[in-house]
């Protein structure tokens, strides 16, 4: 082993504490930061399905009395539930990658079975399931 290494590891053996308890901190407010992704996703992917219904009660009355412009009419609702899903998709792997790093930083490999990525992971496949469904109808 050269100096250079043996001065490396010396550094990182005497580290100050408060560094890992940032560290930790950062690590808290990441999961507060995806379980706020989770709770937004819901409310629009609820919000898609909402409007699509709505909609397809309004497309229904309008085909009834003629004034349809178009023969489908949910759209609006589809493209919340896939903006949603997709939000979720992105959220989860930027927090898997950022969990990895801080984890590295604390030189202990990090858990990825928390209860954040498992519910953000779950609405992902509600989400597509939604758009399948709506798809299909």
């Amino acid at each position: 082993m050269n100096d250079e290494q043996q001065i490396r590891m010396e550094a990182e053996h005497d580290a100050d504490p408060r560094v890992d308890l940032a560290v930790e901190r950062t690590m808290l407010a990441l999961e507060r930061t995806q379980l706020a992704w989770i709770r937004t996703i819901i409310g629009l992917i609820t919000a898609g399905i909402a409007i699509d219904r709505g909609f397809e009660a309004l497309h229904a009355a309008r085909l009834v009395t003629g004034e349809a412009w178009v023969r489908n009419g949910h759209l609006a609702g589809l493209v919340m539930t896939i903006s949603g899903t997709f939000l979720i998709i992105i959220s989860s792997v930027y927090y898997i990658r950022r969990m990895r790093e801080l984890g590295r930083m604390l030189h202990r490999p990090s858990r990825l079975l928390d209860p954040g990525l498992i519910l953000s992971l779950f609405i992902s496949v509600v989400g597509l399931l939604v758009i399948y469904f709506m798809l299909l109808v």
